[in-house]
């Protein structure tokens, strides 16, 4: 990774509780020029909000580990 990568782990639950911490994270690193990449391995449930959040950040971090359900292009 270059220094102006980020690596962020998503696990537990993706729901509207959770949402607003990954958002603000995602968007410090937005402001300070950083690429990101998020990783789902760890994550149990992704909520409706959830699945909504991710659709929208998609086109702007580079996402691995998704769950089978959660299909980005739909």
């Amino acid at each position: 990774m270059a220094k102006h990568d980020i690596l962020i782990k998503v696990g537990g639950v993706l729901d509207a509780e959770a949402i607003p911490v990954l958002k603000n994270v995602c968007d410090i690193n937005f402001a300070k020029g950083k690429r990101l990449t998020l990783d789902f391995d760890s994550v149990l449930h992704i909520t409706r909000e959830g699945r909504k959040f991710v659709r929208e950040i998609g086109s702007k971090v580079i996402i691995l580990s998704l769950p089978e359900f959660m299909i980005l292009d739909q």
